[in-house]
């Protein structure tokens, strides 16, 4: 086994986030939008590389797998002890199985890899399937029409482990998975997918099943045109680095997190488009870093966390803030113990605000927490007590139906906005049935005790109830190929271009 020391990996270069939102602000833009940067991704955070599925394989290096022996017809690979190494930047078609042997990319540290999996069997039981030791860029291209499966041991070799080796499918440099074919990963011994740089997914459908984390990176994950299926025994999609740059960033598709502690988690969250369904025991989407550079943004997509037995979960929780401009966010998460649907991080000078976007947000009283009396976007935040199934409705002044959702879990508090709602608009609110005509001020938190009698409270500026709040919600009153650099949610930049 070569093992190397990741060298020269492509960095985010530091540019604050102060300056990011300054840029945005004096272009007219709110903070948390993404301009248009490139036909390969509106974002600019995906390469033409990233987005190209369909590159010529005719004069691909092809490789067979097999128990018997892998052979290979081309340059640049070569067999030994069982593994299939690959030297030199190219292009490889695998095809075949084999069941006790991995795939290693040893290739020098400028040099890009295409990998086209053509319906592929392929696992290792003390490594990983796919392992990249050094490379400038591997992009793991999946066949349309196959079905490509990648699996560990619960067990890896004791000195490859020492190098850090803990995914079915791991990188030490920017990894893409691409194409319109199907992966499975079964992370027996620790992660599904493990990139340390930048990982991007721009299309398949990959279904991953792991111990711990679906899929861990270090610098950012960036998401577009695919179908993610996560079950997890930690985190479904996580991204940390210790100068807190790490960033998640979806832009389109489809992720399943059906199993796991938290949801999605990074320093910068950015969620664009797509279809999110999350069922954690702990946060459904967790900005963690340090202070105020933790930041949840959310400008289009349909989100749904579910949480039905956590004890001091969040739907949303960022340490900083936490920005809604647009799209769909439903959440409801069990109104017993320490759970809120909103939770930012106050004492860090972070906050949340609405602008656009619908909003439905259910969850416990104890620790509830709504938008900035500021918002734009009008609101609001009613305590109150509801069994699991009960039925959330809002009209308009004139009796028109604006939502109506069933929500899953019983919940002591809720949150609601929608576009067009704003301060001074009377609306009537039904809960399981009892109403309430409430005029929208963005600071009201009152709410029906289970017998339907009016009780209430007022939030203050900091986010608490003015008034004490039972846990049973009764209240008293009370006081691509982008064109140059390519630019991160946060402003970074990264001179990438491959």
């Amino acid at each position: 086994m070569s093992t190397h020391t990741k060298i020269d990996r492509i960095c985010i270069a530091a540019i604050s986030l102060a300056v990011a939102l300054t840029v945005l602000l004096g272009c007219g833009m709110a903070p948390g939008i993404i301009s248009a940067a490139s036909e390969a991704g509106s974002s600019g955070l995906f390469t033409a590389n990233d987005m190209n599925a369909d590159w010529d394989a005719s004069a691909a290096t092809k490789i067979m797998l097999s128990d018997q022996g892998s052979t290979i017809s081309g340059n640049g690979a070569y067999v030994l002890d069982g593994n299939v190494h690959i030297l030199y930047a190219g292009h490889y078609v695998l095809t075949g199985q084999l069941t006790d042997g991995s795939v290693i990319i040893e290739a020098d540290k400028s040099d890009k890899i295409w990998l086209l999996l053509d319906g592929v069997t392929l696992h290792c039981e003390d490594d990983a399937a796919i392992r990249v030791e050094q490379a400038g860029k591997v992009f793991l291209t999946l066949a349309d029409g196959t079905e490509n499966i990648c699996s560990s041991g619960p067990q890896f070799n004791a000195d490859i482990a020492a190098t850090g080796v803990d995914g079915t499918i791991y990188s030490r440099d920017d990894l893409t998975i691409n194409g319109t074919g199907a992966l499975v990963v079964d992370g027996a011994y620790n992660h599904g997918i493990v990139c340390n740089d930048d990982l991007a997914i721009t299309g398949g459908s990959i279904t991953i099943s792991a111990v711990q984390d679906g899929i861990h990176a270090n610098d950012s994950v960036r998401i577009r045109d695919a179908a993610i299926t996560v079950s997890a025994g930690d985190d479904g999609i996580t991204v940390s680095n210790d100068d807190e740059t790490a960033f998640l960033y979806v832009e389109s598709g489809n992720i399943t997190i059906s199993e796991c502690y938290e949801g999605l988690e990074a320093i910068d969250i950015t969620i664009a488009g797509g279809t999110i369904h999350i069922l954690p025991t702990d946060d459904g989407i967790n900005a963690n870093g340090s202070g105020a550079g933790s930041v949840i943004r959310i400008t289009g997509g349909d989100i749904t966390i579910v949480n039905a037995s956590g004890r001091d979960a969040d739907g949303l929780d960022s340490n900083g803030s936490i920005y809604i401009e647009g799209g769909r966010v439903f959440i409801s998460v069990t109104g017993s113990g320490g759970n809120s649907a909103l939770d930012y991080g106050i004492e860090n000078g972070g906050e949340c605000v609405v602008t656009g976007g619908t909003v439905v947000a259910c969850g416990g009283s104890a620790m509830a927490e709504g938008f900035d009396e500021n918002s734009p976007q009008g609101f609001l935040m009613y305590n109150t007590s509801a069994e699991a199934g009960a039925t959330i409705s809002l009209k308009d002044s004139l009796g028109e139906e604006l939502l109506s959702e069933e929500i899953p879990c019983g919940f002591s508090s809720v949150v609601l906005s929608l576009p067009g709602l704003k301060v001074g608009d009377v609306c009537t609110l039904t809960i399981d049935g009892t109403e309430e005509q409430i005029t929208i001020d963005n600071l009201s938190s009152s709410g029906f005790s289970p017998m339907g009698m009016f009780g209430g409270g007022r939030r203050n500026n900091m986010g608490a109830p003015g008034g004490m709040e039972h846990p049973d919600g009764m209240g008293s009153p009370g006081g691509m190929e982008p064109p140059g650099d390519m630019v991160s949610p946060d402003g970074t930049v990264s001179p990438d271009g491959m």
